[in-house]
């Protein structure tokens, strides 16, 4: 399968195994959306491959996990929260990022305007989990380094770079990178 979403907030599920990829399920989250995965984890806490993708949204401001397979809504979270740094209440934080976890049935979510990067346990759905992590304001794309331990991400309107530890769950380290990394 290959997962798809636009910004219009348009999310599509293909299947390449057919003779021409098939859209097999669509649904519109929000009027505006940016990041999607799936779950990746397969380990002692269970094998979650495939099973969960996640849909991060500008508007409205919130995340939602859907069944991998159908993409049937099973949560929808909000990320109306306060930044970081001064506890300001922001009403529109958009998700900028979001990346599946290799080393446990999580995935890493960064929060737009709030400077926190989530890791967001989906080992029990019902009971969501969630750690946030305070890193710096403004995130916008990021990724795993060659090892799948460290999440990096840009702070575009700090002018830095954020790295995440994401087997120790926690923040490493930010630094300069000048003018909009």
């Amino acid at each position: 399968y290959v997962y798809t979403v636009g910004r219009d907030g348009l999310v599509t599920l293909i299947d390449m195994w057919f003779e021409k990829p098939t859209t097999v399920a669509t649904i519109r989250l929000g009027s505006d959306a940016r990041s999607v995965d799936v779950s990746k984890y397969s380990g002692p806490k269970g094998d979650f491959v495939d099973k969960y993708a996640v849909v991060g949204c500008y508007w409205p401001p919130q995340m939602v996990i859907l069944d991998g397979q159908t993409l049937e809504p099973l949560k929808v979270v909000s990320t109306r929260s306060n930044t970081y740094d001064t506890n300001e209440y922001h009403p529109e934080p958009r998700v900028a990022t979001i990346v599946a976890s290799h080393h446990a049935p999580e995935w890493v979510v960064a929060i737009k305007e709030t400077g926190l990067v989530w890791l967001v346990d989906y080992s029990d759905i019902k009971n969501l989990s969630m750690t946030q992590i305070e890193t710096e304001r403004f995130l916008h794309d990021g990724g795993f380094d060659a090892t799948g331990r460290y999440f990096l991400i840009a702070a575009n309107m700090r002018d830095q770079m954020v790295v995440v530890d994401t087997k120790d769950r926690k923040f490493v380290t930010k630094f300069e990178t000048g003018i909009k990394p």
